[in-house]
């Protein structure tokens, strides 16, 4: 009975109730194959001399590539990146006269370059973070320019100057999250009444002057305070919230890794996968998000999120429970109202 009137209690509650990419895989085209991401930490008044790999995957033709640095900025709440392109003034965090390297390579078929590039950082540099993008453009005049671009086109370089920095983070919202088919927009969600929630997603704000890596855990619990779902890695694909960014962090409640293959390349990813252990009722998530780097003092910001899974068919068996509560007290009531009746007319 205990466990009735708990489902009814939810029933209850629940008519109540009713009245926020960067990533280190690597960037792909059809033809270009190229190092997505480079990073460093510079002292003020220091060097870096390396190479990044550029691959030409066209078994036929050279490819012959423009290389330009331009500034970029966040496109969205997904991290995706947009270059600056109309604009002569350097943004705040601009790498653009830091970084040499060739303005032109020939890649012959099916080949990989090694493309040399060196940044220098000035000696009176401030601390924080500083990047731009490395644009590779084919050398054809009847190419559009590209303005919102994946990190399949670019390779966008990232520079951290060690020293005391400005961090600021704030959590704007977190909880159950449906995304649209665009990948990009999505909404927060607190009820569910058909399919079990898949992903939760928490917003941050970064007013500092350094790109932030945040590390996050999440625990999902039951009604009961029972873990059902702990996800120790809430940011496994290491995105940053770039200066000024407001960044959305989606997260699968039960990740899975899977294996696709493109142009013969093995690319592993992590998918949402069925939350099965969520069975009807309350659930609350809890998240922890700390960060800092670089010397500078680590910062933790939390946060709880509770949603609702009450499916269709869960609501139909309490309706058909409370149909038959009322019901028999209803046949209990006509009885005892019959009996006093009876025993009216022979008095």
């Amino acid at each position: 009975m205990k466990k009735y009137f708990r489902l009814i209690a939810v029933f209850l509650v629940t008519l109540s109730f009713i009245g926020l990419n960067i990533s280190h895989v690597a960037g792909q085209s059809n033809a270009l194959a190229i190092s997505p991401r480079l990073d460093l930490s510079l002292e003020p008044g220091n060097s870096y001399d390396g190479e990044l790999q550029v691959s030409n995957r066209n078994k036929t033709e050279s490819l012959t590539l423009n290389l330009s640095v331009v500034d970029f900025k966040a496109q969205d709440e997904t991290g995706a990146p947009q270059l600056i392109k109309d604009s002569k003034e350097k943004t705040a965090w601009s790498l653009r006269d830091y970084i040499e390297l060739p303005q032109q390579v020939t890649i012959a078929p099916n080949e990989t370059v090694r493309v040399p590039i060196r940044v220098s950082m000035p000696s009176d540099i401030g601390a924080g973070s500083y990047y731009s993008a490395i644009e590779y453009a084919a050398n054809n005049p009847q190419d559009e320019e590209r303005v919102n671009i994946s990190a399949a086109g670019v390779t966008l370089v990232f520079v951290t100057v060690p020293g005391q920095v400005k961090q600021q983070m704030s959590l704007l919202q977190f909880g159950a999250f449906v995304p649209a088919k665009s990948g990009t927009t999505g909404s927060f969600k607190g009820l569910y009444f058909s399919d079990r929630p898949k992903v939760l997603a928490y917003r941050l704000k970064n007013d500092g002057n350094v790109a932030e890596e945040p590390k996050a855990t999440i625990q999902v619990k039951n009604m009961s305070g029972k873990v059902v779902y702990e996800i120790k890695d809430a940011n496994y694909q290491h995105q940053l919230a770039l200066r000024g960014q407001t960044r959305r962090f989606n997260v699968c409640i039960n990740p899975e890794n899977v294996t696709n293959t493109d142009a013969g390349l093995e690319v592993n990813s992590v998918v949402c996968g069925d939350t099965e252990k969520l069975t009807p009722g309350r659930y609350t998530a809890d998240l922890a998000v700390t960060y800092g780097s670089n010397g500078n003092e680590t910062r933790q910001l939390t946060e709880t999120a509770t949603f609702w899974y009450l499916p269709w068919w869960f609501l139909g068996v309490i309706s058909v429970i409370i149909a038959l509560i009322v019901g028999a007290g209803f046949y209990v009531w006509r009885r005892i109202e019959s009996y006093r009746g009876r025993k009216t007319r022979r008095r």
